[in-house]
């Protein structure tokens, strides 16, 4: 016997588990016997459901039981190749159920990552937002003053041209006067120049007339009343001359002051045109003020109009941003309502089938509630029942709950895959 267990130690094994299985089974089968068999029943049923140790100890005992003659090696094959069919397609399923979880697993992760994405997306593009909100007031800050520099350079090229005008005009004026000045001077000299000369004519014909009285005194004694009535002649004609003279000096002077009369109007002329040119300049220059002011009060007033155009589309884009948010959180919460009433329909459907099987013990008290758990393979396969909890009932009712939830095998298949849940738990309510 040892040999044997030696050589086929898996489908020994496997065979004992399969006989407990089919040993469970028939006793499922046969539960509706009367009630006096339920306790040799139960006995049968509770050894599916001990632990790993208490297995291997029951397994180890039968072996002990077993007898060497009756040890057929090809039935022992046979059932070792069954053993190992089954062994591989529940391995199977638990490597298809472990790959379903990690492919959700990877899709939560993936769907986390996304969002986290969305979120550093929205968060880069409102900080470039802001810069370039911050890049556009620092250009209008620049361009104010840039305009400001532009008008206050324009006010001193203003100032300065107005200095220069007025330094020409007492330019011109003083050189004017300074000519005048000259000319007076020179007429002055002139004059001094031509009074000399007469002085010196004078005493040069005086000299020349003593000499001559000198020398005519003793030879023309005679002739001194011709040359008397001839000197008073020479006077009346140095008087005329001399009246002459004054009075060319006297034209000459009047001419000089109608021509300086003229100059100074001609002065007075230019500077009135000047000051008409320059009030017609300060006139331009207020014209081009204003109209570089009326300029910049529309250029402001567009970009107050492109500013409020800017925030009612961002105002829209929230809005449209919110309602997109709210939409998704209220299909979100549609679809965890329709989650959660799939759920309940699902676990109502899962507590009918079992109250169809459910068979009650003697003891069953009115509001017995039982919470029971079901571990499932999807879609609708049993591989282990509990029950945690009966609040009114004993062992005999839950041993009932537990045998109803065998029976009720296989489960009503879940209405999506969202709703299965590979360990379920539900209430059960006898009767409810």
């Amino acid at each position: 016997m040892s040999e044997l267990f030696l050589r086929y130690p898996l489908s020994i094994v496997f065979s004992v588990v399969v006989h407990a299985a089919v040993i469970a089974l028939s006793f499922v089968v046969l539960d509706r016997q009367p009630v006096e068999e339920e306790a040799g029943e139960e006995e049968i049923i509770l050894a599916e459901l001990v632990t790993n140790t208490e297995l291997q100890a029951e397994m180890q005992a039968l072996l002990q039981n077993i007898e060497e003659p009756e040890v057929d090696p090809g039935v022992v094959r046979q059932q070792e190749l069954l053993e190992q069919q089954r062994l591989e397609e529940f391995q199977q399923q638990e490597e298809e159920l472990e790959n379903q979880r990690l492919l959700q697993e990877a899709e939560q992760q993936r769907l986390e990552e996304q969002q986290l994405r969305e979120k550093e997306l929205a968060e880069q593009q409102e900080e470039q937002r802001l810069a370039a909100e911050q890049q556009r007031q620092q250009e209008v800050a620049e361009r104010q003053r840039l305009e400001q520099e532009e008008q206050q350079r324009l006010a001193e090229e203003a100032e300065q041209t107005r200095r220069e005008e007025e330094a020409e005009r007492l330019r011109v004026a003083e050189e004017a006067e300074q000519q005048r000045q000259a000319e007076e001077a020179e007429r002055i000299r002139l004059a001094e120049e031509a009074e000399r000369l007469a002085e010196e004519q004078e005493l040069q014909r005086l000299e020349e007339e003593r000499r001559l009285d000198e020398e005519r005194r003793l030879a023309e004694e005679q002739r001194r009343l011709e040359e008397e009535q001839r000197l008073a002649e020479e006077e009346e004609r140095r008087r005329l001359e001399e009246e002459r003279r004054i009075a060319e000096e006297e034209r000459e002077r009047l001419e000089e002051e109608r021509r300086l009369a003229e100059e100074e109007q001609r002065r007075l002329e230019e500077e009135h045109r000047l000051a008409e040119e320059k009030r017609e300049q300060e006139r331009l220059e207020q014209e081009r003020i204003a109209e570089a002011a009326r300029l910049e009060e529309e250029r402001l007033a567009a970009e107050r109009q492109q500013q409020a155009e800017l925030e009612r589309q961002r105002q829209q884009e929230e809005a449209a941003a919110a309602a997109q948010q709210a939409e998704q959180q209220a299909r979100r919460e549609r679809l965890v309502r329709r989650k959660n009433q799939l759920t309940q329909e699902y676990k109502q459907s899962i507590r009918k089938a079992v109250t169809r099987k459910f068979r009650p013990p003697s003891d069953l008290r009115p509001g017995t509630t039982c919470t029971v758990l079901a571990r499932l393979v999807y879609p609708n396969e049993i591989v282990d029942v509990q029950v945690q909890q009966c609040s009114g009932g004993g062992a005999q009712m839950e041993r009932a709950v537990e045998r109803a939830v065998w029976s009720a095998q296989p489960f009503p298949s879940p209405p999506h895959r969202a709703v299965f849940e590979r360990q379920l738990v539900f209430e059960f309510k006898p009767g409810g």
